[in-house]
């Protein structure tokens, strides 16, 4: 049994300390270690210490974060059916205090002083504990995350702390669809199933006041927090014998436990209970079809990947395929089909289908749609060839897979070391084994019409039942599909051979260079190109910025640019699918000065994909039905922005007031948008590049004359003739000297106040000690609203830049305080951190002055992230590509004299302060500060 160190009852105390022995492991070796990609220059060694805790270490003498994670293989399903939540409740609670590190945010403030990050999370089968951090920090990091599962507090004075936390994450999900979709979805599955219950959580399902409750929490600790579960991944820049020695140091002594086996859960639907149909009424304007039919958890098939076959095939965007078919009739604008919901006995296959209104509509005609294409791959699909494609394809990007994230790698691993074989956790996605058509033919035999759960989602529905836990509004209803009835004259074709199969896998010879070099600046033009090959990939990233000064400045024409590059990716969909498959990406997206087409992935065939491109734009071939669903699905965009997240509407509020031209509200969108026809898009793509200027910037496997032939054809076809300064419009708003603020009525539940400090100009000092300021506050922020006032769940500080000026912004979402109080809040915190502070040892203050320069200064993992970056800077006008360097010697420079005068010039409002609150009622007193009279504001 684990040492649990609590005070709920004086006989767990005695078992707590008869458990104390110490475990001094023997490694147990194992040969077995992952099978790597050839561009993966880190070394792994895998082993099992004595407690039988499996643990995977990782060296990276290159990286700039160590990283560790924990998984336990018990989620929400394990836990007992009287505590919904009690999986997620207990994740919480690890966070509040060991033995060894008793205060509440030990943990927490070790990981961010030393620039690192961390997380949690719960899921049907696993919680997860993950953190980063500079990686000569790695060794007490690992001792803190280790005492969770030696000596975790549990303490009682937290619980109604934590419960409230997770109250507040439950309540932040009253309007989210797909929580609401997921719960009406539930009431569908066997009601003895762990899939059918409330799993997040909430004061009503965690009633801290019972005993009964609290044991619950500490015999799921006992019984599913032990080694047997466990499987640990560590990532640091040491030799992995020196990784292995922290790892038996710390976590040895986690007391093995005994083994418990997972429930017996029975299937997840009853005979009776299909087919079946949920109908679900959104929040948001969305029509979806999902289509749902329970096959067996093809995990132990993952070397034949039969399920990834079929919805290769059934999710295939090509010419003639099933999504094309639909998109022709406009009655859908998007398809994805895979397994999900995998619970080691059963899984899920899913075929889901966003669709018009006039797909909503036909409903019957899209199920008999998909039920002959299902009966064409039957007959004529499974074919060896495709399947050696899709094998093709996976080698590829295993051969050629590039670094991630360190987080995000160790939580990857860690969870797919409790999953698959050792030798397999780093390439089990990427294997393509063996072809087995009986396994696929048997797969398909269970997509019938009589094992179908259909959900629908659509603002026609007519619910007639409420979710208990959200407030879902559905009806369930036995589903009567009678294909013999129900013809269509739509037939639908497989794809034919991938002809985008990259051609050429050789690197280009020459050195990489570190930053990209102007070949061309001439009116209408300028053009950059960087050689790259240091990430030993045949990759380039290409972007071509298409600016024109109208969309910047003229309501009309900025909604006519969003519409222009959803019509090009719509061209493109069809004709273009092949090369996604084949590993090169491409999107155009619109933005404040007009389009960028980019472009990424193997570059043998990006030349032949950018001339498609410009083709299609120069043929500006738009079609009515066309039109139509792009503006529809505009028109739903706009309209659902009302439902996003209370931070981003907020920050979107922001932007709107303080950057010139700034946006335009909703209803000035929608009216705008209303008007437009085909004829106009059609005359906007044909005379938009009458008036453009060009920035293109060609980065990685491509050389200099691939990039002139490139401009030259651009130039060609487009003939820009602006210069840089006709479009560089985009500014920033100077929010004077003071607090400002404005209060909202968004449409959510919650109350939340946006608090943002805005730098006094663009200046590198400015942004310096704004971003230094960020670090210092960023634990004691979380840790003082949200763990001790207990205001929200969602609490936090960040660095936001408006265009190119900088500021700094503390956020609160609330369930039940104002905005007003929330304001009050977050200035008395401001105001008593100043002694905090203050009293900062010199060598905590430089450690978080260190953690800020090693995050600015954070090698680019992929290609495609530093192109982004050397994109961005492009863009921006920092064509030196030295801001980052210079804003690091910056912070290097400041001190804690000089930091604490600039922290009393903002308390003291020598910065522009602008508050944005907002509360679903029309009540409550005013926001603190003068009202905002922001189109008064100047931009600078």
């Amino acid at each position: 049994m684990k040492k649990i160190v609590n005070f709920f009852t004086l006989i767990l105390l005695l078992i707590t300390f008869s458990g104390c022995t110490s475990l001094m492991s023997q490694l147990s070796s194992n040969s077995n270690q992952p099978i790597t990609s050839p561009n993966d220059q880190k070394d792994y060694l895998n082993f099992q210490l004595n407690n039988g805790l499996k643990v995977l270490v990782v060296s990276d003498p290159t990286a700039d974060k160590a990283a560790a994670s924990m998984n336990i293989a018990a989620g929400s399903y394990h836990e007992p059916n009287a505590w919904p939540g009690l999986a997620h409740f207990l994740e919480h609670m690890l966070f509040l205090g060991t033995e060894r590190f008793p205060k509440p945010d030990a943990y927490q403030n070790y990981i961010s002083q030393h620039g690192g990050s961390h997380n949690a999370f719960t899921s049907a089968k696993d919680t997860n504990y993950f953190f980063d951090i500079q990686p000569e920090h790695l060794d007490p990091a690992l001792e803190r995350l280790s005492q969770f599962f030696i000596a975790p507090l549990l303490s009682p004075e937290y619980l109604e702390r934590e419960v409230n936390a997770v109250h507040s994450e439950w309540s932040g999900t009253l309007q989210n669809d797909a929580r609401l979709r997921l719960t009406a979805l539930r009431q569908a599955f066997n009601p003895a199933h762990p899939a059918a219950r409330f799993s997040a959580g909430n004061k009503e399902s965690l009633d801290i006041t019972s005993d009964e409750m609290r044991q619950a929490l500490l015999d799921f600790y006992q019984t599913y927090y032990t080694t047997d579960r466990m499987t640990l991944v560590v990532l640091g820049k040491q030799p992995v014998n020196e990784l292995r020695d922290l790892v038996e140091q710390h976590f040895s002594a986690i007391q093995q436990g005994s083994v418990t086996p997972d429930p017996i859960w029975p299937n997840l639907f009853t005979q009776e209970q299909l087919p079946a149909q949920v109908d679900y009424l959104p929040l948001r304007q969305q029509h979806q079809l999902l289509l749902l039919f329970p096959i067996p958890d093809q995990t132990a098939n993952y070397q034949k990947k039969a399920d990834h076959y079929l919805g290769g095939l059934l999710g295939h965007e090509g010419e003639g395929g099933l999504l094309a078919t639909l998109k022709a009739e406009n009655w859908a604008t998007s398809l994805s089909a895979g397994t999900q919901m995998s619970n080691g006995k059963q899984a899920l296959f899913s075929i889901s289908l966003e669709l018009t209104p006039e797909g909503d509509k036909n409903r019957q005609e899209i199920l008999a749609l998909v039920f002959n294409h299902l009966a064409l791959i039957k007959e004529q699909g499974i074919e060896a060839w495709r399947y050696q494609e899709d094998a093709q394809l996976a080698s590829n990007a295993f051969r050629f897979a590039e670094s991630t994230k360190a987080s995000s790698l160790v939580t990857h691993l860690a969870m797919n070391l409790a999953r698959y074989p050792t030798q397999d956790v780093l390439r089990a996605h990427y294997l393509f084994d063996e072809f087995d058509p009986l396994l696929i033919n048997n797969l398909l035999d269970q997509l019938t019409p009589q094992r179908l759960l259909v959900v629908r989602t659509s603002p026609e529905v007519e619910a007639n039942q409420t979710g208990q836990w959200l407030p879902a509004k559905f009806s369930i209803n036995q589903l009567s599909l009678d294909l013999n009835k129900t013809q269509t004259k739509l037939t639908t074709q497989l794809p034919p051979a991938n002809d985008y199969l990259p051609s050429n896998l050789a690197l280009k010879k020459g050195s990489s260079v570190k930053q990209p070099q102007a070949l061309i600046k001439e009116q209408g033009l300028e053009v950059w190109h960087g050689l790259d090959t240091s990430f030993k990939v045949p990759r380039a990233q290409v972007y071509i910025s298409l600016q024109n000064p109208e969309v910047t400045t003229n309501l009309e024409a900025r909604l006519l640019a969003q519409l222009a590059a959803s019509w090009l990716n719509d061209q493109l969909n069809a004709p273009a699918y092949p090369a996604r498959l084949a590993g090169l990406n491409y999107n155009i997206y619109p933005h404040a000065r007009g389009l960028t087409l980019a472009l990424g992935g193997f570059n043998s065939e990006q030349p032949r994909l950018i001339k498609l491109m410009l083709q299609e734009l120069q043929a500006a071939k738009v079609q009515e039905a066309q039109f139509a669903r792009l503006k529809q699905r505009l028109k739903q965009n706009l309209h659902n922005q009302q439902k996003d997240r209370l931070v981003q509407q907020l920050i979107r509020q922001l932007y709107k007031d303080a950057v010139a031209p700034g946006s335009w509200s909703l209803e000035e969108q929608l009216a705008s948008l209303e008007k437009l026809s085909t004829a106009e898009l059609s005359y906007f793509l044909t005379h938009f590049s009458q008036e453009l200027y060009v920035q293109l910037l060609a980065w990685g496997n491509i050389t200099s004359e691939e990039t002139l032939a490139l401009s030259t054809q651009v130039k060609s076809q487009l003939q820009p003739k602006l210069n840089a300064s006709d479009v560089d419009l985009i500014k920033t708003k100077q929010i004077p000297d003071g607090q400002w603020s404005k209060k909202l009525k968004l449409d959510h539940n919650d109350r939340a106040l946006l608090f943002y400090i805005q730098a006094k100009d663009t200046s590198l000092e400015e942004e310096a000690k704004l971003r230094l300021v960020n670090q210092l506050q960023s634990a004691a922020f979380f840790h003082d609203l949200r763990t001790q006032q207990q205001l929200g769940y969602a609490v936090f500080n960040n660095h936001l830049p408006l265009a190119q000026q900088a500021g700094i912004f503390y956020y609160v979402q609330s369930p039940n305080n104002e905005p007003d109080y929330l304001a009050e809040a977050i200035e008395a915190f401001l105001r008593q951190d100043k002694q905090r502070i203050e009293k900062l040892p010199s060598k905590d203050f430089q450690q978080h002055q260190l953690s800020v320069i090693n995050n600015l200064l954070q090698a680019d993992q992929r290609l495609s992230e530093r192109a982004q970056r050397l994109w961005q800077e492009i863009g921006n006008q920092r064509q030196d590509f030295g801001r980052r360097k210079a804003l690091a010697d910056s912070i290097e420079k400041l001190d804690q004299p000089s930091l604490l005068k600039f922290y009393e010039e903002l308390i003291n409002r020598y910065r522009g302060t602008y508050l944005l609150g907002t509360t679903p009622e029309a009540r409550g007193n005013p926001l603190p500060g003068m009202p905002a009279a922001t189109e008064s504001w100047s931009a600078e």
